[in-house]
Order: C-alpha cells, then sequence, then structure tokens
C-alpha cells in the first residue's frame, strides 16, 4: 500500500529533475520527449491536451479543470511542438488553434520514468520501535516545520508522540484543527477518557483495554486519533500500540489459512449503547486491489455474533485467536507511560490501541482526544511538499 505524497494537480510549481533535450511530433500523432538522461517519453496528444494548465483550462483558484471534455475529439492532434526558452514543451493543437504549455518537472513526474515520492509503510516491531517517535513543542507551540515531520511519521509509522503541549483542555483540538476537521462519530465530538460509573464505552473504565481499534461500527472508522494527556497521576495505565500492519504480514507468511479466513470473513461489530444501535460487517483485515493490508478493523468488546457456515466456526476463532494473541504480545505491542502535555497521534486503522489497567485511587488521569480523517493529513502533508516546491521553483 503506497500513498503518493508528493503529487500536484498541475504544473504550475514542480522542480525540475530532468531537462528536456528535444522533442518531436510523429506520424501517428504522438508527442515524443527525449530528456537529458537519454530516456524517452511518448505522450499521447489527447492526455496533454486534457492536462493544459493554462487559466483558459484551468481554474486559477480551485485548480479545476474548466476544459468540456465532451467538447474534445478523440482523433485530437497538435500541429507542432517545441521547447521555450524556459525548457517546457510548447504544443500548438491543430482543431482549436489553442497552445499549451508543460512545465519539464511536472511532466517527467508523471511520465512514469520518475518514482513519486511514497510512504511506504515501516513495518515494526519492539525491537524496531520501542516507543512512539517523538518530537518537541517549542513553549507548548507546535511549529508547521515539527508538525509536517509529526504527519509524516505517522504516515510511515503509524503513529508519533509530541511532548511538552501543556494542559489546556483546547490544545488538542487546535492542533487538529491546523490538520483537518474533527471528525464527528456518535460519541462525544471531542472526548474525555476518564473513569466514569455511567459510561457507555469500556473505553470509560480504569479496566485493561486489549488491543483494538475504534468504531469498526461504522462504514469508515475514522482515520486518525488524537490523544493529549492532561492528567498522569495514577499508577498504571500504561498505554499499548501495535502496529497491526505487521502483525498481518507475519500473520500471512507464518499462518496463511488463518490470514485468508480473517481477510475474507467478514465479522460484525455492533454499538448498541444509549439510543444508537450502529454495526458493520466487514473483514478483520481488508487488502486493496494490490494484496496489500490496507485498513483493519478489531475491537474484541462490540462483537457481534459470527455469522458464518457452521464448519467456519471453529477455524474462524482459532484465526482470530491467534491474531489477538500476537497483537497482545512483547514482541509486538509497544507499552508507553504518558506524560502530561504528551500528544499522540496514531492511525486508527492501522494501529491497534489499548492501555493496562490503572488504579484511581492512587491519582488522577485524565485523556482528551478526538478524530480526523486520514485525507486530512496526507492533504496537509502534499501541501507542504507544493510550497517547498514552489519556493523551490521560485514562485512565492
Amino acid at each position: 500500500m503506497k500513498h503518493y505524497l508528493a503529487a500536484t494537480p498541475d504544473n504550475l510549481a514542480w522542480p525540475t529533475s530532468v531537462a528536456i533535450e528535444h522533442c518531436e511530433l510523429v506520424d501517428d500523432g504522438a508527442i515524443v520527449v527525449h530528456w537529458a538522461d537519454r530516456q524517452r517519453s511518448r505522450f499521447h496528444p489527447l492526455w496533454l491536451r486534457d492536462n493544459c494548465a493554462c487559466d483558459v483550462c484551468l481554474h486559477t483558484v480551485t485548480r479545476e479543470h474548466l476544459t468540456d471534455l465532451l467538447a474534445l475529439p478523440l482523433d485530437l492532434k497538435a500541429s507542432m511542438v517545441t521547447l521555450d526558452d524556459e525548457g517546457s514543451l510548447v504544443v500548438k493543437w491543430l482543431l482549436d488553434k489553442h497552445t499549451s504549455v508543460f512545465n519539464p518537472g511536472w511532466l517527467f513526474a508523471h511520465s512514469g520514468l520518475y518514482q513519486q515520492q511514497s510512504s511506504e509503510p515501516l513495518h515494526w516491531t519492539t525491537s524496531d520501535l520501542a516507543e512512539p517517535i517523538s518530537y518537541s513543542a517549542s513553549n507548548e507551540h507546535i511549529s508547521d516545520g515539527v508538525l509536517f515531520e509529526v504527519l509524516l511519521a505517522v504516515e510511515r509509522t503509524g503513529l508519533a508522540r509530541i511532548q511538552h503541549c501543556g494542559s489546556s483542555r483546547d490544545a488538542v483540538e487546535t492542533l487538529a484543527l491546523r490538520i483537518g476537521p474533527v471528525r464527528e462519530t456518535h460519541f462525544e465530538r471531542i472526548f474525555d477518557v476518564v473513569s466514569r460509573a455511567d459510561g457507555d464505552s469500556n473505553a470509560y473504565t480504569s479496566e485493561r483495554l486489549s488491543a483494538h481499534t475504534d468504531i469498526p461500527t461504522r462504514e469508515a472508522p475514522p482515520g486518525l486519533q488524537v490523544l493529549h494527556c492532561l492528567v498522569a497521576e495514577a499508577q498504571g495505565g500504561e498505554s499499548t500500540m501495535t502496529d497491526g500492519f505487521k502483525v498481518a504480514a507475519d500473520l500471512a507468511d507464518q499462518f496463511p489459512q488463518d490470514f485468508a479466513i480473517l481477510s475474507t470473513v467478514k465479522w460484525c461489530f455492533a454499538n448498541r449503547g444509549g439510543d444508537t444501535d450502529y454495526r458493520w460487517q466487514a473483514p478483520i483485515i481488508k487488502v486493496d486491489d494490490d494484496g496489500q493490508v490496507c485498513e483493519l478493523r478489531l475491537l474484541p468488546f462490540s462483537r457481534a455474533p459470527l455469522m458464518t457456515e457452521y464448519e467456519n466456526i471453529e477455524p474462524t476463532y482459532r484465526a482470530l485467536q491467534r491474531f489477538m494473541e500476537m497483537a497482545n504480545s512483547p514482541k509486538y505491542q509497544m507499552r508507553y507511560k504518558f506524560s502530561a502535555g504528551d500528544i499522540v497521534i496514531f492511525d486508527n486503522r492501522r494501529i491497534l490501541h489499548g492501555r493496562e489497567e490503572f488504579f484511581p485511587q492512587s491519582g488522577d488521569r485524565e485523556l482528551r482526544g478526538l478524530y480526523l480523517d486520514r485525507d486530512d493529513m496526507r492533504s496537509k502533508i502534499r501541501m507542504h511538499i507544493n510550497r517547498r516546491n514552489q519556493q523551490a521553483c521560485g514562485s512565492v
């Protein structure tokens, strides 16, 4: 599973990595670009015309297409191709006499020759990562540069910690809104994790919580969770984090039948507290079209009855038990103590989180948290990269 982070929607600002040596229009209508590194790319005229980034074809503010796709003939041809003084590809079109200019950096990045910056997940066990990768606020302020590094760490390893963030009850929302809008669920928009006699979730008790993801009861569970520790006086309560992608990968290698079961058999998760009844049915391990693990759903105390054939019951439970044993084992499960002022951000569809039992009589313990979507994090990362590209191009 790769998330490409360096792509921009247009060619206005993209540092040139390889210059265009020359270009030509060949007999079948294709535009061939010869690069300075001796590679060559063959571009279809229809594709180039559709991606023209002039202010007639692309909105200067929204960066969305203005060209009517239905107005482009499928047999579109160019009348001439050349290079301008800045080394950009210039294409003059035969039918509408339009001229398109393509930044060589953008063109090379979309040529199929360029390996875009991607965030290949770094799978880890506790021998690789004993605690979350940590950063520090300065006078309780998190700079844009630090936030960018934090989000990159979350995208790569699934979690990151920011220390010395203070104890303001508004801090977690202030930080979250710099990433994107708060993802609201049927729980409170911003929730306080304290021991409650009338809590509507096991999270609001002082009991141990095994490795799990939050809200698998929804069609699209929240992508990120942000937790801010306000008070950390109680004994116990160590936080636990497990790289569920690593557990799933090892399960596939060591117990392929169990992996096949957990990635195909659908479990139903349900939340029936109060006046709501949310439930969703899906495999515990989700794989993408390339067969890579892309999402986990596991909340042991919110499982609804498994609905499958009789002969599948025992193998399915065995597979789940094995996955849970691995996820809660010292080899895979990171344990660390929250300190007041810590903020932890983690991928709720990858990282299985939990905590050890804590003892309220020994002191107070309070966390404040909320959810975000992963799309907003990735957008924030791309925008930072875009600004860096613009600075490199001298456009800001």
